[in-house]
């Protein structure tokens, strides 16, 4: 799966959660407006304790069910997503180059040179580290001509 598939794949991922966190929110408000309205009309109009199917005990135990639910599932939106994120990132940094099974570690002269002809010094720095020098020769202007003759 190529990178730009797993950027595509995390921003849906991110939409779908952004959606459902609306959702959420959407009804958590929705769920807060009712308990207010619960707590009114039972304490100012004084319509009684059971007219709406539950008593006050229940509805404000119900009530922190939901919300504990719709703060649960936050936080798991919020987790999986920085979790895919992190596998992304780490699915994309580029592994040690190994030579002869010890790490290579390259050093090229001059620092932005692309293409051309390059000397290559493999020097042994220690049991498992080697250095590859790589000097520019002969740049590749010199050797196909400038662009445009």
């Amino acid at each position: 799966m190529s990178a730009a598939e797993k950027d595509m794949d995390e921003n849906i991922l991110k939409t779908r959660y952004l959606r459902a966190s609306k959702i959420i929110v959407l009804l958590a408000v929705i769920f807060s407006i009712w308990i207010v309205f619960y707590i009114t009309s039972v304490y100012f109009l004084g319509f009684g304790n059971k007219w709406a199917l539950l008593t006050m005990d229940q509805w404000v135990l119900s009530s922190v069910v939901v919300f504990s639910v719709f703060v649960g599932l936050e936080v798991l939106f919020v987790l999986h997503h920085f979790m895919v994120k992190r596998k992304r990132i780490e699915s994309e940094k580029t592994k040690p180059q190994l030579f002869k099974g010890k790490k290579l570690h390259v050093y090229t002269l001059p620092m932005d040179s692309k293409g051309g002809i390059f000397s290559k010094t493999f020097i042994k720095v220690d049991e498992d580290n080697i250095l590859n020098l790589r000097f520019q020769m002969i740049p590749p202007y010199e050797l196909w001509g400038k662009k445009g003759e």
